[in-house]
């Protein structure tokens, strides 16, 4: 997360949006850096951290664009 804050020329200050996908093992958290790394553990079929089968699991958080006193979340 950026600590960028964008001052508007009313004064109004605003944080810009942004996005962040994640793929991990479903079993262990494993954080994959890469889609390709994810490919790579889906053909070998294990997970290199926990030794289980690799089933992924994928999420995105988007924060979007927002006066930067507003804040909340969702699971």
């Amino acid at each position: 997360m950026s600590d960028t804050v964008i001052t508007m020329m009313d004064g109004s200050t605003w944080k810009p949006s942004s996005s962040e996908d994640v793929i991990q093992c479903a079993n262990c958290d494993n954080i994959v850096d890469t889609e390709e790394e994810a490919k790579s553990y889906a053909s070998s079929g294990k997970c290199p951290n926990c030794g289980n089968s690799w089933t992924e699991r994928r999420s995105t958080t988007i924060s979007i664009t927002a006066p930067s006193r507003i804040s909340g979340g969702t699971m």
